[in-house]
């Protein structure tokens, strides 16, 4: 492979500028040669920064301890190619090799820089920052007398209520394994024993509610699913007995046509300003009305999924 320095690189290096200030853009020929000149001018930028690298790595093992006077012209040659950067370590103006750096930075002694004591220590109480900076000087010299006296509890401008215990720890019903117990047939590790029941305190709170399922509030809420015409019998006989049930109630709402929420023609509650309230309003309309719109692109889907089936 032929380097930045040898006889063959050199014979080929191009006649042209390594630029394209003065290069008409309609001549290839001389927009290719211009081109092949910056090109080359950057691999053997490249290559110098490499090969440069290369020996002054090298240079301590070849040339003994006098290395630092026999690798100047390295040292220039890398100063010229890298433009003219410096090392970050204040050893760079004397030394580049890299074996010097490191041992320079073996040699050197630690320097450990003293905290700087503070000129004033925070405190949370009032007495205390209203306090003049002179005092403190005073209450450094005697610590015994300030020991002594009873340090007062800072008040706090905004007061901090504590939870209650009652509200820590709600009334639950008793559990019907007492503490103690032997669990039979719910271990499946191998080797282990069958768990043993603790004490109801000893369980987390999240525990007690984990099986606990919310019904829906709402009976309208899946008033959509069940219809009358659906082709699951199931969702048909949930329709009926639905309507079964407001019939018997005496409502009159059960006989006129429930129009779904997604073609509803009324505006989405909500305004620009309004209170907090108002825009939760709305974002919960918002939220149901796109639940609305999921269920029902849902049902056509499958309900055309089904008819090309048949």
């Amino acid at each position: 492979m032929p380097t930045p320095e040898s006889p063959m690189f050199l014979a080929q290096k191009p006649k042209v500028a390594p630029t394209f200030d003065g290069v008409d853009y309609d001549d290839n020929k001389a927009f290719k040669q211009a081109q092949d000149a910056i090109i080359r001018e950057q691999w053997v930028g490249a290559m110098m920064v490499r090969l440069t690298g290369e020996e002054l790595g090298k240079c301590y093992l070849r040339e003994g301890v006098n290395h630092l006077e026999k690798c100047g012209h390295l040292r220039a040659k890398r100063q010229s190619s890298t433009h003219g950067r410096r090392l970050a370590s204040p050893l760079a103006a004397t030394m580049i090799c890299r074996t010097c750096l490191r041992r320079a930075a073996t040699t050197l002694p630690l320097r450990t820089v003293a905290p700087i004591p503070l000129a004033r220590p925070f405190s949370i109480s009032a007495s205390t920052r209203s306090s003049p900076a002179g005092s403190l000087g005073t209450s450094e010299a005697s610590p015994a007398s300030s020991t002594a006296e009873p340090t007062a509890t800072p008040t706090l401008s905004t007061p901090i209520d504590l939870p209650s215990a009652a509200a820590a720890k709600p009334v639950r019903e008793p559990s019907s394994c007492k503490a103690g117990t032997v669990l039979n047939g719910l271990n499946y590790f191998k080797g282990k024993t069958d768990p043993v029941a603790l004490a109801d305190e000893e369980y987390p709170d999240w525990l007690w509610d984990c099986l606990v399922f919310k019904a829906k509030e709402d009976a309208d809420a899946d008033a959509g699913a069940a219809d009358e015409f659906s082709k699951s019998a199931k969702l048909r006989r949930k329709a009926a007995k639905r309507k079964a049930k407001l019939l018997a109630e005496g409502g009159i709402d059960a006989l006129a046509p429930k129009v779904p929420l997604f073609q509803q023609s009324i505006n989405l509650p909500g305004e620009e300003g309004g209170s907090v309230e108002d825009n939760l309003m709305a974002a919960g309309k918002r939220e149901e009305l796109r639940q609305a719109m999921r269920s029902e692109r849902k049902r056509k889907i499958k309900e055309s999924n089904y008819l090309k089936s048949m």
